[in-house]
């Protein structure tokens, strides 16, 4: 109220004691008829400066209600042409002396007016600057909530992703649990009832067709098997059931199970033993693992593995054919008991049999022992060393002669494999020289290469090469085996080359084989290897 006093009294004195015109003409704004009650208002004002039109237009809005910052403006205007007519009234008096037509007091009256306008604009100007800080601080926190908002959206945002992964997780273990129960349904449908616990029931075929070009598969003009190195016997083409069997796996009780694997009869120059494998296996440790019973002795990685798992028609020459107390490495079947470890890249086991072989589903024939051991280190990604060995122990008199030591190399790139073992083997009979370096020595090994084309076709060659018989001593007089044969100590050697194409249909569990075979045995050799001679050999093979 105050400032309406003040600006009535400062309008009434300035235009009574003054009475001076404004300085420059200006049109009233634009939307203020003539007739209008106020016109003439607005015009006195608007000549004198005080007022103005609204940009762009130049309009009054005479119906809008003033503002405090439009009021500061009209004001700090009234003040300052006050200022100015004031000191036009004084500069035309002399000093000390009044203005013309006005008094000391009424000049007096007119200062104080005006000091105590500019206290008020001072306030005002005061509350402005507030405002404006108020509005600055306020444009500030607008923009810490801004961004407090955008880290809001941001967080929002991550926790809608982590949100649909977790989903997308869900669905994907839900689909793995669907997955498992059909799986596990399905398992179920072919699991076999037994009595106790659960049993699998399993089996491998092998078909092998043979074509010698004209010679016999043993390599005997006559059609007889050679006492070495030779596929089934026959006088020439042919084919043959080479392998039929039946495996039974089990398990009773948590950590004890069983395997069983039976020979089906086939076709061949002597019976096979029916049974194979026939072992109880305690999972002492997550790492120790204790078995007994009749299996594979585990000397050499070839000859460990199971028939269906070959890359060839036949195993090397050093795990195949070869008389069992006669050189025969791996491939070998016995009765006794196996510890075995496994933690991570590294596996080891150690074994005591009753042989390596030659008591394969029979009573053992001495007191000796085949003590044997290997260890597999995989020291680099898809590399695979290993070392293995065992020998006869026991107090027999007299004793028999059964040595063996090798190692494996397997490397294993993408598409690429590559095999290499070696091996060295020392049999002599009851009764033979068997001190130091008595008796023969044999050694031999085989490098393969494969090369994977696709899932289904690969390509592979592999080299062979074994000695039957070494003199230690280097002489050159012929040497009877352990089982009896006779051979030339000079250059019995065979040389084999294999290379050929297997074909998968489902793995390792359906194949078709195809390999052609070259054998070339030395001079002194013939007797034991039988004659040279070149194989066509295929192997139809289904597991299950």
């Amino acid at each position: 109220m105050r400032l309406k006093y003040y600006l009535a009294a400062s309008a009434s004195a300035l235009f009574a004691i003054l009475g001076l015109p404004g300085s420059v003409r200006a049109d009233a704004p634009k939307d203020v008829p003539q007739g209008h009650w106020a016109y003439s208002a607005v015009d006195d004002l608007a000549s004198k400066g005080l007022i103005k039109g609204y940009p762009p237009e130049g309009g009054f809005f005479g119906k809008r209600t003033v503002t405090r910052y439009e009021m500061a403006v009209v004001i700090q205007r009234v003040l300052a042409r006050v200022d100015d007519l004031v000191g036009a009234k004084a500069d035309k008096g002399s000093a000390g002396t009044p203005a013309q037509g006005v008094t000391p007091e009424q000049l007096a009256e007119v200062r104080k007016l005006v000091d105590d306008f500019r206290a008020e604009l001072t306030v005002i100007g005061t509350d402005m600057e507030k405002v404006k800080a108020d509005i600055g601080d306020l444009k500030t926190e607008v923009g810490g909530l801004n961004d407090k908002v955008n880290g809001f959206d941001t967080r929002m945002g991550a926790d809608e992703k982590r949100i649909g992964d977790v989903n997308l997780l869900a669905d994907q273990g839900l689909k793995s649990i669907s997955e498992l129960k059909t799986a596990t349904n399905a398992a179920l449908a072919k699991k076999v009832d037994v009595n106790v616990g659960k049993l699998r029931l399993g089996g491998l075929f092998q078909i092998w067709y043979g074509n010698p070009f004209g010679n016999a598969p043993g390599g005997a003009s006559n059609g007889a098997a050679a006492p070495g190195r030779n596929y089934g016997g026959g006088p020439g083409d042919t084919f043959r059931l080479r392998r039929g069997e039946i495996i039974l796996k089990g398990s009773p009780v948590n950590r004890v199970d069983y395997t069983g694997i039976f020979n089906l009869p086939s076709t061949g120059t002597g019976s096979a033993a029916p049974l194979l494998d026939l072992f109880i296996g305690y999972q002492l440790t997550p790492r120790f693992r204790f078995e007994i019973g009749q299996q594979k002795t585990g000397l050499s990685e070839e000859g460990t593995r199971t028939s269906g798992q070959l890359l060839t028609v036949a195993r090397s020459i050093m795990s195949e054919d070869l008389p069992k107390n006669a050189g025969r490495i791996g491939n070998a079947y016995d009765t006794g008991a196996v510890l075995r470890y496994k933690a991570g890249p590294v596996s080891a086991f150690v074994g005591a049999w009753n042989d390596n072989g030659a008591t394969q589903s029979v009573v053992d024939s001495n007191r000796q022992k085949f003590i044997d051991a290997g260890l597999y280190v995989s020291p680099a990604h898809h590399l695979t060393l290993g070392l293995w060995g065992g020998t006869n122990i026991g107090d027999s008199k007299p004793a028999e002669g059964r040595d063996r030591a090798g190692f494996t190399t397997i490397w294993q790139s993408g598409p690429h494999l590559l095999e290499i073992e070696g091996a060295y083997a020392r049999d002599y009979a009851a009764g033979a020289p068997g001190a130091g370096l008595g008796g023969s020595l044999a050694n031999g090994g085989y490098a393969l290469y494969a090369h994977s084309l696709s899932k289904s076709w690969q390509l592979f060659g592999r080299y062979d090469m074994w000695s039957p018989a070494v003199r230690p001593d280097g002489s050159t007089a012929a040497i009877t085996l352990a089982n009896g044969t006779t051979v030339d100590a000079f250059d019995n050697s065979l040389r084999e080359y294999t290379f050929g194409v297997n074909y998968y249909l489902l793995g390792h569990n359906a194949k078709v084989m195809l390999n052609y075979i070259r054998e070339d045995p030395g001079a002194g050799g013939v007797a034991f290897w039988g004659k040279p001679r070149s194989m066509l050999l295929s192997n139809f093979q289904v597991a299950f």
